[in-house]
C-alpha cells in the first residue's frame, strides 16, 4: 500500500473546491450589470481562506521566494543569500538535520559550497598625461581586459585597431611598433555618418570583436592601452565604460576613457583636431598609427579577483534500519538570473523574479521536507526507510553547477544514492498536465512501479521514460543514479527567463497536486525493501525507457533559443573548455554544428553524444550580423571524480 499523507484526497481538495465555487459564483454574476458582477467578485482573501492550508503554505513560500528582496535570486547578491537563509531557516525548524561536515568556506552544516567563479575589484587607479589629472568614473576606468598599470609611456593613436578589411582597409602600416607607447583604440570598426557599421548591415562585423583588435594590437607590443568609445557610434553601449571583463591582454594594462578625456590626450602634443576629426581618420584607415609627441601618459591600478562561491543548502531526514545508508536526495535549484546579466530572453534589464524557474520547485521541496518527516514519525521502531536528502542547488542556471559539485563531492557515497527527484519549473501546469521523465532509467521495474503512483494521481501525467531536460538531475544520471524529473510539459510559456515569470500566474492549486505525488513517489522509493538499479542505455535506437549516455566531450558553454531566431544563442562560456580555446563569445548564435542545423540545445546535446575527444568539429556562427566558421576541438568530458 502506498503510504498517502493524506489518506482521502477528496478532503484534501475540499478547499480548493470551495474556492472555485466562490469564483463560479462571479462569473455566473457576469450576465447581469458589470456593476453587480464587480460586486459579486470574490476578494484575494476569500479565495486564500477558501483555499486549503497546503495551498495557503505553498503560496506563502512561492511569494517570498520571488519577491523583490531576493533581487531574482542570482549567486553572488544579498537577495541569494537571503533565499538561501529562508530555505535553510525551513530545513531547520521542520526538524532536518544538516548533513554538511568540514566546510571549508562555511561554518553551517546545512551549506555545501564551491567556486562559481569571480570578480575583479580595482584599487589605486590614476591616470594623468602631464600634469593634467582624469576623473576616476567620470573620465575614465580600469577595466579587466588587462593587467596591473604601473607605467608612464608616450602615446600613440590607432584608430580601430584592425589588421584588415574590405577595400584593403588597415588600421596599421606593416612596420608600426607600439613598443613603449600606450595605445590609444576604437571600440567598434568604421561607421558611416548615422554611427552605424560600413562593413555590416545588421550590427557589427566580427573585426570589431576585442578578440580581433587586441590581437591585432598585441602584435605590435604595446605599453599599455586606451579604449575609447568613438563620437557619433550608434550603440547602446556608447555611453558606458565597462571594468568587470574577461582578460584579453596579458602583462599589458586596458583603461577605458571617455570620447572628451581621449580629446585632451590626443591634443596635448599640439595638434589641436577634434575627437570627431580623428574620427575620421580612424573611418579612413589611411596613415597607420600615429604617433604623438607630447607629455607622457601615466596609468597607474591594481586588480585583485573575488572569488564567488555558490552553496547548495542541504538538509536530512535521517533514515532507519537496514536501509538507512542508502540515500534519495530530492532537489530542486535555487538561483535564478538576477536583473538578468545572462541568460535573459529579455532585452530589458529588470528583476527576473523567477517565480516559475524555480521557487515553485523549491517551494516544494521545503514542503516535501515537512510532509515526510511527518511520514516518517508514523513508522513503527522496526521498519526500515531510506535517508532523504533535500537540496536548493545553486549556480544551475550558470551551468548545472552546484549538482555537478555535489556528484564529485558527495556527502555519502554516490554508489548508495538510489534515486535523484528533481523539480524545475512546476509552476504553470495547464489542463491538470505535468511531466514526469525519467522512470525507464530505473528500469522496467521502476516503470511499473512509477506508472501505478501516476494512475493514482489528480494530475494528467505526461510520462516518459526516457530522461529528458537539461536540469540538476543530469549530473546525477552522469553518476548512473536513477532520476525522476518534473516539469511543465514542454513547450516552456513565453515569460521563462524574462521579467515577467511572476508568482501571479502561478498555479497554485496544481503544483501542490504536485508536491502529493512526489510524497507518494518519495515515500515509495524510501520504503520499498528493492533499490532500483540504473539502466544503461542499449546500442542501437536503444530500448524504450533507457538512460541516454553522457557526451565523451565536453563544449563548455551555456545556451537559449529566441523566438523567430535561429539556432541557439549562447549565454556564458564557460572557463578552461573548448568552446572557450576556439574562440566562441557571449552572444554568439550557433546556427550549424558539425554540419546538422541547430533547433534547441537538445540538437547540440544529441551532436556531442556521437563524437569522441580530439575531434575537430566546424560550428556555424553569427557574431554582430556576420556568418563565420569556427573550428572546435573538443576536450574529453572532466571525470565526475575530480
Amino acid at each position: 500500500m502506498i503510504h498517502s499523507r493524506m489518506n482521502d484526497r477528496a478532503s484534501r481538495r475540499a478547499g480548493t473546491i470551495a474556492a472555485l465555487a466562490i469564483l463560479g459564483a462571479g462569473i455566473a454574476s457576469s450576465s447581469t450589470l458589470a456593476q453587480e458582477a464587480e460586486a459579486a467578485r470574490p476578494s484575494i482573501s476569500e479565495v486564500i481562506q477558501a483555499s486549503t492550508p497546503d495551498v495557503r503554505e505553498y503560496n506563502e513560500h512561492l511569494i517570498i521566494l520571488s519577491s523583490p528582496w531576493m533581487e531574482g535570486r542570482l549567486p553572488g547578491t544579498r537577495g541569494m543569500e537571503l533565499a538561501r537563509e529562508y530555505v535553510e531557516t525551513q530545513f531547520m525548524e521542520t526538524g532536518l538535520v544538516g548533513p554538511v561536515e568540514n566546510d571549508e568556506y562555511s561554518d553551517s552544516p546545512y551549506r555545501q559550497s564551491f567556486g562559481l567563479g569571480g570578480s575583479t575589484e580595482f584599487a589605486d587607479q590614476k591616470l594623468m598625461i602631464g600634469d593634467e589629472w582624469f576623473k576616476q568614473t567620470e573620465e575614465f576606468e580600469m577595466t579587466g581586459l588587462g593587467s596591473d598599470a604601473g607605467i608612464t609611456a608616450p602615446i600613440s593613436f590607432v584608430g580601430y585597431s584592425i589588421a584588415s578589411g574590405p577595400e584593403d582597409y588597415a588600421s596599421y602600416e606593416e612596420d608600426d611598433d607600439l613598443s613603449g607607447r600606450i595605445a590609444i583604440m576604437f571600440r567598434f570598426e568604421p561607421m558611416n555618418e548615422d554611427g552605424q557599421s560600413l562593413w555590416s548591415e545588421r550590427g557589427w562585423s566580427y573585426r570589431s570583436t576585442f578578440s580581433e583588435k587586441f590581437n591585432a594590437l598585441a602584435e605590435r607590443n604595446p605599453a599599455g592601452v586606451i579604449l575609447v568609445n568613438p563620437p557619433g557610434v550608434d550603440d547602446p553601449r556608447a555611453n558606458e565604460m565597462m571594468t568587470d571583463a574577461t582578460r584579453v591582454m596579458n602583462g599589458v594594462p586596458v583603461f577605458m576613457a571617455t570620447s572628451s578625456a581621449a580629446e585632451r590626450m590626443l591634443q596635448s602634443g599640439g595638434d589641436e583636431r577634434s575627437i570627431e576629426a580623428w574620427r575620421e581618420l580612424a573611418d579612413s584607415g589611411e596613415g597607420g598609427a600615429v604617433h604623438i609627441d607630447g607629455p607622457m601618459l601615466t596609468m597607474e591600478g591594481s586588480r585583485k579577483n573575488i572569488p564567488l562561491m555558490g552553496e547548495n543548502v542541504m538538509a536530512m531526514l535521517p533514515g532507519r534500519g537496514e536501509l538507512k545508508d542508502e540515500y534519495i536526495v530530492i532537489g530542486a535549484h535555487l538561483d535564478h538570473l538576477g536583473m538578468g546579466e545572462f541568460g535573459s530572453r529579455s532585452s530589458e534589464r529588470a528583476l527576473h523574479p523567477g517565480a516559475d524557474d524555480n521557487a515553485s520547485g523549491v517551494a516544494a521541496i521545503i514542503m516535501l521536507g515537512k510532509s515526510l518527516s511527518a511520514a516518517y514519525d508514523e513508522l513503527g521502531p522496526d521498519e526500515p526507510a531510506r535517508s532523504i536528502i533535500l537540496a536548493g542547488f545553486d549556480g544551475e542556471e550558470s551551468g548545472l553547477n552546484g549538482s555537478r559539485h555535489y556528484v564529485r563531492n558527495p556527502i555519502f557515497p554516490i554508489e548508495d544514492h538510489v534515486l535523484m527527484i528533481n523539480f524545475d519549473m512546476i509552476g504553470r501546469i495547464e489542463n491538470k498536465r505535468l511531466s514526469v521523465s525519467g522512470s525507464g532509467t530505473g528500469g522496467e521495474d521502476m516503470v511499473k512501479w512509477a506508472a501505478e503512483i501516476f494512475e493514482a494521481s489528480n494530475l494528467d501525467i505526461v510520462v516518459s521514460e526516457a530522461s529528458s531536460g537539461g536540469s540538476d538531475h543530469s549530473s546525477f544520471l552522469g553518476r548512473n543514479v536513477p532520476i525522476l524529473f518534473g516539469i511543465t510539459p514542454f513547450p516552456l510559456h513565453d515569460d521563462y527567463h524574462t521579467p515577467r515569470d511572476t508568482p501571479d500566474k502561478i498555479n497554485r492549486e496544481d503544483a501542490v497536486e504536485t508536491v502529493y505525488l512526489f510524497h507518494d513517489l518519495a515515500y515509495g522509493a524510501a520504503t520499498r525493501p528493492e533499490r532500483f538499479e540504473f539502466a544503461e542505455r542499449s546500442g542501437g535506437g536503444g530500448a524504450r525507457g533507457r538512460a541516454r549516455s553522457m557526451p565523451k566531450v565536453q563544449l563548455g558553454i551555456r545556451s537559449t533559443t529566441d523566438e523567430d531566431e535561429p539556432g541557439i544563442r549562447v549565454v556564458m562560456v564557460l572557463e578552461g573548455l573548448s568552446a572557450e580555446e576556439a574562440g566562441i563569445k557571449e552572444g554568439d548564435r550557433i546556427l550549424v554544428f558539425n554540419g546538422e542545423e541547430l533547433t534547441s540545445r537538445r540538437d547540440l546535446i544529441d551532436q556531442l553524444r556521437g563524437l569522441e575527444p580530439d575531434t575537430v568539429i566546424t560550428a556555424k556562427v553569427v557574431r554582430d550580423g556576420e556568418e563565420m566558421d569556427i573550428e572546435i576541438k573538443l576536450k574529453g568530458r572532466v571525470p565526475e571524480d575530480e
